[in-house]
């Protein structure tokens, strides 16, 4: 049995969650994969079997694996069968550690949210909007030259998140603010990608389509932005499997 190191404050048990959580999410283990058993999960990680059988129960709880009684534990078909728990699972791991499938569906999830919310903000905007968004846009602009990327990440997730509270349809803000974590992963992969001057750029052809109340145009420049973001995070593990290849193939 090896030991394993807890973080300061958590229990075994919600180490073992919070591990588990991460590898399904990740892809390490795919929707039907039959888990190890409880004993042989216990001796791998140095924990008690209570332990684990109860975090598995929690697991299933979350909509991320099946029991079968007789059987063993499945991963779960969490993306068509999960429910509220599986999304909080999804939205508070760091985005970086989400399999493909799950970035697509985040993404796809902030298009409609998003999306809904500019369509709206450009019908219903006011001139006080538009100097909002023009000076939380200026406040960007000054950081970028002295701030951290992480911290700019905080500022762009502030100014898309000011959308949804313009637009007036609070729901839509409770949705942003509960994928906060996983939105700032993002962020910051962006802002590295594309650049702090590109990006706010992008906010002012934002602030121009609302101040036009172009809805269509709106929307069309989100949905552009996300599937280049998406086309480029897939290009580039595509280069990592190659290097990798051609270092250990």
């Amino acid at each position: 049995m090896k030991s394993v190191k807890i973080t300061a404050g958590l229990t075994y048990k919600e180490f073992f969650v919070r591990k588990m959580t991460r590898e399904i999410l990740a892809g390490k283990w795919n929707p039907g994969d039959r888990l190890p058993s409880e004993r042989e999960l216990a001796a791998e990680l140095g924990i008690g079997k209570t332990v684990v059988h109860s975090g598995i129960e929690q697991l299933a709880a979350m909509g991320l694996v099946d029991i079968k009684p007789k059987s063993g534990v499945y991963v779960a078909d969490y993306m068509n069968t999960g429910n509220i728990e599986t999304l909080n699972a999804i939205v508070h791991l760091n985005g970086n550690e989400l399999s493909w499938e799950v970035t697509v569906a985040i993404l796809d999830l902030r298009l409609a949210i998003e999306g809904m919310a500019l369509r709206a903000l450009c019908f219903t905007r006011c001139a006080e909007d538009i100097v909002r968004l023009r000076a939380m846009t200026a406040q960007i602009r000054d950081h970028s030259h002295h701030s951290a990327v992480e911290e700019l990440a905080e500022l762009f997730f502030r100014w898309h998140r000011e959308i949804c509270i313009l637009s007036g349809k609070s729901i839509l803000t409770l949705f942003m603010n509960t994928m906060h974590d996983v939105s700032i992963a993002f962020w910051v992969n962006y802002l590295r990608m594309y650049g702090p001057s590109f990006a706010i750029d992008r906010l002012e052809r934002f602030i121009t389509l609302i101040e036009a109340r172009d809805g269509e145009g709106a929307y069309k420049l989100l949905a552009i932005g996300i599937a280049d973001y998406l086309s480029r995070l897939e290009n580039e593990a595509g280069d990592k499997r190659e290097r990798l290849n051609s270092i250990f193939g």
